[in-house]
């Protein structure tokens, strides 16, 4: 859900005063609008994306990739991205920007990242992903943090061009069992985290007994 405006926030928006355009913004306030980038290749959008508020980038960086891996050089992010994307089958990506959010105070961007991923042969089907980017910069203006934030198994079912499947099985087969067991669950009237656990252990078990006989 998103965060809720202040009476403040709310008069701004109201006369129309908040824009990514305005030099007249007061610095507390966050700054919002669309950032219309479209570039192929990771560095290439980098390089672009960081000229809407003059950052700039040093040799050094925190990236953090999805909590999954950090890289502490650019060099070594550039490296990484073409390299995982040959070996996904990725020949090219397209990047686009959307919701460019700046926070003066704590010199904080965030954006929604949208790639298009084409593939290198027409049986691995080409797909369209949303990454959110959290960027950081100094007081010099140079990035020093980047934190990437997405779904990583929705990201792979599409690399092996399986989740059309997995979402026709979701919505179809498991989330009407999900909902059935729920209202079963609450009709006990027992509904608490221990009585869950308990389930989840009863259900692994079962499952261990059916697998071993």
């Amino acid at each position: 859900m998103p965060p809720q405006l202040t009476k403040d926030q709310q008069n701004i928006y109201a006369n129309g005063v908040l824009s990514s355009k305005s030099s007249s913004i007061d610095k507390r306030v966050i700054e919002i609008g669309t950032c219309q980038i479209n570039e192929v290749g990771l560095e290439n959008f980098i390089r672009r994306i960081i000229l809407e508020k003059d950052l700039h980038l040093t040799d050094d960086v925190e990236f953090n990739l999805n909590e999954r891996g950090i890289l502490y050089k650019w060099k070594d992010v550039f490296e990484v991205e073409r390299a995982y994307s040959q070996c996904l089958g990725i020949s090219e990506r397209l990047y686009q920007c959307h919701s460019y959010t700046y926070e003066s105070q704590k010199n904080l961007i965030y954006f929604v990242l949208e790639e298009y991923n084409q593939r290198i042969s027409t049986w691995l089907p080409g797909f369209k992903f949303h990454v959110i980017v959290f960027c950081h910069h100094d007081s010099n203006n140079a990035v020093t943090k980047v934190e990437v934030q997405y779904d990583q198994m929705s990201f792979f079912l599409n690399c092996i061009g399986i989740m059309q499947l997995h979402r026709w099985f979701s919505g179809n087969i498991l989330t009407p069992f999900a909902v059935s067991w729920m209202k079963l669950y609450k009709a006990t009237g027992l509904v608490h985290p221990l009585t869950f656990l308990a389930q989840i252990g009863l259900t692994i078990w079962l499952l261990s007994k059916l697998l071993l006989n």
